[in-house]
């Protein structure tokens, strides 16, 4: 047999490039594999995902109904957090500005605002006008204002921050800041409500306008609340 270089060249390159009909049944192969792979990743994928999207959402409507209430939008509008599990709250006995002692307690039987503030919280100043004019409101109905400052200054610098701004309702001095240890307080100013039988409802950080509607329903609701 006779060697021929163009057969013999023919011969090896047909090695090196298979025909078109393997490449297509080849391609074809890999596009249907990649498709299947596609295709399980996103099924088993929303299948993982399923039982752990029932656990929350039955999860989420659990809390819902355990906090659920009629005043939940009241405490909202406030940016109030509302205790779900009222607690008794923390007694203190403080001095006030006219040198008695006070405590929470001797004001059982009303809904007491409790206020943590200072003197140089520039916050605390624009807040407490909104608070005396809700005292004003609200007082006959049986709401007190206690408003426990933290400065540890002169009490003379408290008394003029209290005249300037006509307050009347009671201001008592935390110089060592055992109220705000015992109410975790972490800025200023901070605000609890404890109802009529001296318990923690709601509290929120930062200031808030207490002459405004939302201000007036929550108290308004309170106060209304049956013993």
């Amino acid at each position: 047999m006779n060697y021929n270089p163009k057969t013999e060249l023919v011969r090896n390159l047909d090695g090196f490039s298979p025909p078109r009909r393997s490449i297509k049944w080849r391609l074809t192969g890999m596009v249907i594999s990649l498709v299947l792979v596609v295709w399980m990743i996103v099924y088993f994928g929303k299948q993982g995902e399923r039982p752990t999207q029932e656990v929350e959402r039955k999860q989420a409507q659990a809390m819902s109904k355990e906090g659920a209430g009629d005043d939940d939008s009241l405490y909202r509008d406030m940016i109030f957090l509302k205790q779900v599990q009222r607690a008794d709250a923390p007694d203190v006995m403080l001095k006030a500005l006219d040198g008695q002692n006070h405590s929470l307690t001797q004001h059982a039987g009303k809904l007491v605002l409790v206020n943590f503030w200072a003197t140089w919280c520039q916050p605390c100043i624009r807040e407490m006008p909104s608070m005396e004019r809700l005292y004003a409101k609200y007082k006959p109905r049986g709401l007190e204002i206690v408003a426990i400052s933290l400065d540890q200054g002169n009490e003379d610098d408290v008394r003029e921050f209290v005249a300037k701004l006509k307050l009347t309702f009671p201001i008592v001095l935390d110089p060592e800041h055992k109220a705000k240890a015992l109410y975790k307080v972490r800025g200023l100013p901070t605000t609890y409500l404890l109802d009529r039988q001296g318990q923690v409802v709601g509290y929120g950080v930062g200031p808030r306008e207490w002459d405004s509607e939302a201000a007036f329903a929550l108290v308004g609701h309170l106060l209304d609340e049956k013993s």
